[in-house]
């Protein structure tokens, strides 16, 4: 799997080489008897390498064998698999010792076979899947196809899967052109996409719901507005020139309240570049499609948003909840000046009383009235089950509420996971 933005310590190609099965055996033999709580340092010949043979299918099935029956969690199989292969030390990949490790669930019964179930305890292949999936899209929705990819690729091998994050306007040129099976898209689809879908094949594409966003505006955690607080009239007029919301013009802190020090400071905007989603859906909903201001700064990715304003305390940005780090501190927002500020959490967002909060998209080439394709399908189920809802937690997002999942299948005429 290629990620072609960043260097990610990820498996080039599920058809490179896995050791053969007697490896794994002493790997699983020596990543159990290795004391827990003793963490075995890699030595300088342990840095990562690639192998180019090709995988035995025998060596995934045992993999996945002790991943069902509940003697590995997800994770830690596919730790394994990058321990073999060179990436990681056998101890990065060790299994749960035997005390530790939790029961096998136990199958259900008859009452809650015949219950309806929105998600069942795990995604299971319909299909193995063979070639490549290519995906062209949001680059702040990297690293999350970069979990989702490392996660579907134990159940598909033999598939290839690429990754280029370069942002949500370059997801529909790429399904229209057939360089991309999947468009991730941190924003939904514009009128003018849907348009130039619907000139060249008929129809519309379809955009899946995979995960939630609370977008924060950030700023430096010494700042006092952090905990003060900002409305969306404030953020506006701290953002941009055309202020469509009514509020005074910002220029230094002291304009929202700032006392001290920050009273003159100048305020200095830190923004995503137009190609990206978050800027579209920032534009759109916070400036209401009015203008940035001159002075913005403008950077490629949501890390580099984040990156820009730890490093300059005067700074302010925003970019998706997925990307805070300890570094910066998530501004609280109002609606207006009645309203109470609320944090960007997942409760916040879900019961829509953060007022910036989105959808993260997965953009589909499918043609209504066809049966789905054997692709699409699996790797929807995929991102839409636990263990790919498990992986947009892990990243920072929110995921999806289970009541939902239903209608997400349904774009696609599918029942169930």
């Amino acid at each position: 799997m290629n990620f072609s933005r960043k260097p990610y310590l990820l498996f080039t190609d599920m058809n490179n080489t896995l050791v053969p099965l007697a490896s794994l055996a002493l790997a699983v033999f020596f990543a159990g008897c290795s004391s827990p709580s003793t963490p075995v340092a890699p030595a300088e010949t342990d840095r990562p390498t690639r192998v180019e043979k090709t995988a035995p299918d025998a060596d995934i099935r045992v993999i996945l064998e002790l991943q069902r029956r509940g003697e590995i969690t997800e994770t830690q199989a596919l730790r394994i698999i990058a321990a073999l292969r060179g990436m990681l030390p056998p101890a990065e990949a060790r299994p749960a010792p035997p005390q530790a490790r939790a029961p096998a669930p136990a199958a259900p019964n008859a009452a809650s076979v015949s219950e309806p179930v929105s998600r069942p305890s795990g995604y299971k292949a319909g299909a193995e899947l063979t070639g490549r999936l290519r995906s062209v899209g949001s680059d702040s929705m990297d690293r999350m196809m970069e979990e989702w990819s490392k996660g579907f690729s134990l159940h598909h091998p033999r598939l290839r899967l690429t990754h280029e994050g370069k942002g949500s306007s370059t997801a529909v040129p790429a399904l229209l052109e057939g360089r991309a099976d999947v468009g991730p898209m941190s924003r939904p689809l514009k009128r003018e996409e849907i348009e130039m879908f619907e000139r060249r094949f008929g129809y519309a594409p379809i955009q899946i719901r995979a995960a939630t966003d609370a977008l924060a505006v950030y700023v430096h955690p010494s700042n006092p507005v952090a905990a003060k607080g900002l409305t969306l009239a404030q953020i506006d007029a701290v953002f941009s020139a055309s202020r469509k919301r009514g509020g005074a013009p910002v220029v230094t802190w002291g304009d929202l309240g700032a006392e001290g020090e920050w009273k003159s400071a100048p305020v200095r905007v830190v923004s995503r570049n137009s190609a990206s989603g978050t800027y579209g859906f920032f534009r759109d909903e916070v400036l209401l499609k009015g203008e940035f201001r001159e002075d913005t700064r403008y950077l490629v990715g949501s890390a580099e948003v984040v990156a820009a304003v730890e490093a300059d305390r005067f700074a302010i940005g925003y970019s998706g909840i997925g990307y805070k780090t300890p570094g910066v501190a998530a501004v609280r927002v109002a609606s207006d000046a009645k309203s109470g500020y609320r944090e960007p959490t997942e409760t916040n967002a879900a019961s829509g009383a953060y007022p910036v909060t989105r959808g993260l998209f997965v953009t589909l080439h499918h043609k209504p009235g066809e049966p789905v394709s054997e692709l699409h399908r699996e790797f929807v189920r995929y991102i839409l089950s636990p263990q790919g809802q498990e992986a947009v937690r892990r990243e920072g997002y929110f995921p999806v509420p289970t009541r939902e999942v239903p209608s997400e299948l349904q774009k696609l005429g599918l029942s169930e996971l």
